[in-house]
């Protein structure tokens, strides 16, 4: 988790927005997670597995780009460093592209 705070912080002020959802978890040990880790990043839980079962998630971690339009524009599946300078320059092209 720390290199998801660490692109939040990146992109701080830009059009960019993180956001988590934990599914099938326990909202207290979601919270103690957040805290404990000094999270600042939304956050969400999705106790029924709705959102994951309408983005056709079959394991997790799973991560979605998402463009300003809604539309799905990129994924990651497992685990992965989100703060490496590839995956900030592909986020800035999408920022500079939503732009136009």
């Amino acid at each position: 988790m720390p290199s998801l705070e660490n692109l939040h912080r990146h992109f701080k002020g830009k059009p960019f927005a993180l956001i988590a959802i934990d599914v099938q978890e326990e909202k207290e040990t979601v919270q103690g997670f957040v805290r404990s880790q000094g999270l600042t990043y939304i956050n969400l839980l999705d106790t029924g597995g709705d959102t994951g079962s309408s983005y056709g998630v079959s394991s997790t971690p799973v991560k979605f780009l998402i463009d300003t339009d809604g539309n799905l524009v990129g994924a990651g599946l497992g685990y992965k460093e989100w703060d490496r300078e590839e995956i900030k320059s592909l986020i800035q092209a999408l920022i500079d592209a939503g732009k136009k």
